[in-house]
């Protein structure tokens, strides 16, 4: 554990002498080369089957290494989180938003911004929070604690609440109710999780953005961040799956997550070098 943190530690002190945009870059290079030697590439490549069954082993091969590349680059830009706004110069993030989310951002209004492990999704959080908006981030703590410890203090500046998981939905129901935000990433696999379709195979996907929605009466929009460049990025906030006005005793958290689902699909199949999946994400193994 102490042998990854310093690691770690290591790495983000050489990224933090380079300026974002070197950092970056070296990042990509370094980490294209050392991640296809890990244990973790298998479940990339398997993750790639299930997801691309059209491409071949050469194709899947090279997708990876892109993945791992772009992955590299979300590593090295952590010391430079602070830096990457979209009012910094030059402007790190551009902005594309749907004008009846902009009407919900512009007046604070509680709601669900849900976004995927896509491009350099820490940027997510702190966009909406840059925005004046009251937010609190869910997030998965780091089996080890030393990186665990590491992260958190990168983050912790960014100007946003964070509540692990595994505090549970009660907590995100207070926030809410209490006038604040909240902030998921539901693309990842949860064990107890509903089995939803991504990618035309049924995966372990949580309903709680749906749920909370629902119950909650507050809108539940997807933001997407994808990387044009080195410490470049567009982010799309994307017009609400739920505005809260059409809620109703018969929404049903399962369609919508079912919605959810087919947008992240359809946000990484446009840019698949850009997702990260070295975690398992179906329970369906690949025949091989």
């Amino acid at each position: 554990m102490r042998l990854e943190g310093t690691l770690l530690y290591l790495f983000w002190l050489l990224m933090s002498l380079l300026s974002p945009q070197h950092a970056s870059a070296t990042g990509r290079i370094l980490i294209q080369r050392l991640g296809p030697a890990t244990h973790k590439h298998g479940q990339v490549l398997q993750n790639l089957e299930l997801a691309f069954p059209e491409l071949n082993d050469e194709q899947r091969e090279s997708l990876a290494r892109d993945i791992w590349g772009n992955f590299g680059a979300v590593m090295a830009e952590y010391p430079h989180l602070n830096r990457l706004t979209t009012g910094g110069s030059p402007p790190f993030v551009d902005v594309i938003m749907d004008e009846d989310t902009r009407a919900i951002l512009e007046k604070k209004r509680p709601a669900i911004y849900v976004g995927a492990h896509l491009g350099n999704w820490e940027l997510t959080a702190s966009i909406i929070a840059e925005s004046g908006v009251p937010l609190s981030v869910i997030y998965g703590p780091q089996r080890n604690p030393v990186l665990e410890r590491m992260i958190q203090q990168r983050r912790s500046s960014l100007g946003y609440r964070l509540i692990a998981k595994n505090n549970g939905v009660r907590r995100l129901v207070r926030e809410i109710r209490s006038g604040r935000s909240v902030g998921l990433l539901p693309d990842q696999r949860v064990d107890n999780g509903e089995p939803v379709p991504f990618f035309g195979h049924n995966a372990p996907t949580t309903t709680s953005p749906a749920w909370l929605a629902i119950k909650l009466n507050c809108p539940l929009i997807p933001v997407q961040i994808e990387r044009t460049g080195n410490t470049r990025f567009r982010a799309v906030f994307h017009p609400p799956l739920l505005s809260g006005e059409e809620i109703n005793e018969r929404s049903d958290p399962l369609q919508i997550t079912t919605a959810l689902n087919r947008l992240f699909e359809s946000w990484i199949r446009n840019q698949p070098d850009q997702w990260v999946c070295m975690k398992r994400r179906w329970q369906t193994v690949p025949a091989t």
